[in-house]
């Protein structure tokens, strides 16, 4: 199974956070992980230990910033938020979402750019078995190993269809290898696998610091069935859940006000998380299945993937794609600023300190707004290209500050 978690970089001291036109600036604050997606990061290791399969982290934002949480998250750990006395192995992947044009998305636009990317790890996973299904019909048994060792090492397929671990002896591809398999019946076993590779969960946290709307988790449930043309249902505020004995739905407990509510849903589904969240331990039974059903392990290698790359729509990112217009901001214990795009005057290029008529002026950056200034040096700095407007160009500048995103494929 794909279980796929979404977590997020917040502002390390949200008393502390520096914003333009309402939007606010990653790049130039410290990030640490949403203290509420390590209960979905809990949850997500849950349902690996029961029905096997691998965590995928998505997170969007500045890569050089978000990198960093991404890595500590394929790391060990015993305590911390996790649950006590039982060790969390780390994500087995971790993708970044980073583009200039997902700059300043409100929840929608996140939404359909986070649901873009759980959509292309599907197609991924898809394509590569559709790439085994028609080697084995038309290839050498010698030609199938080794498109099924190069998938796996890929984290492409699951140990049952092949593995290198000595505690799974008899894969699909080493039985076919073997003749002990049919070209019809791997074919067939391959169909099932692509068809389970639809019933995938999505584990969120309940909210993030930085906003506190809650409505990212069940927005991107439901722009993922757009895309997919199917019935993704969400649970939002689970307390408790447990997968079903026979694999096929997730039980979920949920508290709204002073109503608890026990539901049942079935898979693909979403799920956010409340933070009173404490796992289950799974019985021992469970472990031989879920290691069947596991991939080859942890990808070293932080994934980018650009908008181009999760074939996402343009009009749909970012500022362009947000129905929603947040109010300007501005960082706490420093003189409120706004910027109005085609009508705030900004300083286009640093300028150093200067004297004008005895007084001094600046230092100023690149940015910063061109006010007080005597109207004749202002005059003089428009025609030289050193003040202008404030742009579009401009606030998309300052949100990423110029950073390369380039997308690598899996």
């Amino acid at each position: 199974m794909l279980i796929v978690c979404l977590v997020k970089g917040v502002p390390a001291k949200t008393t502390r956070v520096t914003t333009v036109s309402g939007v606010l600036r990653r790049e130039e604050m410290d990030l640490v992980l949403n203290p509420h997606d390590s209960k979905a990061i809990e949850a997500a290791y849950y349902v690996k230990r029961v029905v096997g399969g691998k965590t995928v982290g998505i997170s969007m934002g500045p890569e050089p910033k978000i990198t960093p949480i991404m890595r500590d998250l394929a790391e060990t750990k015993e305590a911390s938020f996790y649950v006590p006395r039982i060790s969390f192995d780390g994500l087995d992947e971790r993708i970044i979402l980073s583009d200039r044009r997902m700059a300043g998305a409100d929840t929608w636009a996140t939404s359909y750019t986070l649901a873009c990317g759980i959509n292309k790890v599907l197609e991924n996973h898809v394509e590569a078995v559709d790439r085994m299904i028609e080697t084995v019909k038309n290839k050498e048994p010698e030609e199938v190993k080794a498109l099924a060792e190069k998938l796996y090492n890929q984290n492409l397929l699951p140990n049952y269809v092949y593995s290198r671990l000595p505690t799974v002896r008899e894969t699909l591809t080493s039985k076919f290898a073997k003749g002990e398999l049919s070209v019809e019946g791997f074919v067939l076993e391959l169909e099932k696998y692509r068809r389970e590779l639809g019933k995938f969960i999505i584990l969120t946290g309940m909210k993030t610091s930085d906003g506190e709307t809650g409505n990212t988790g069940p927005q991107t449930a439901e722009a993922l069935s757009s895309m997919r043309n199917t019935l993704i249902p969400s649970i939002a505020f689970v307390r408790d859940f447990e997968v079903s004995p026979d694999g096929s739905s997730i039980i979920a407990v949920r508290k709204i006000g002073n109503i608890m509510q026990k539901l049942r849903v079935s898979f693909p589904c979403l799920l956010t998380i409340d933070s009173h969240y404490e796992p289950r331990v799974p019985p021992a039974t469970l472990q031989k299945k879920a290691r069947l059903n596991n991939y080859a392990g942890k990808a070293g290698e932080v994934l980018v993937w650009n908008a181009d790359y999760i074939k996402a729509d343009p009009s749909k990112l970012g500022l362009m794609g947000s129905p929603t217009i947040v109010g300007p901001g501005y960082e706490v214990g420093k003189p409120p600023t706004q910027k109005f795009v085609g009508e705030t005057l900004v300083f286009k290029k640093n300028v150093e300190k200067f004297v004008y008529n005895g007084k001094s002026f600046g230092p100023f950056g690149k940015g910063d707004l061109a006010v007080n200034i005597p109207e004749e040096v202002l005059n003089r700095f428009k025609e030289e290209g050193v003040v202008g407007l404030f742009s579009l160009e401009d606030l998309v500048e300052e949100i990423f500050g110029g950073l390369k995103v380039v997308a690598r494929a899996v």
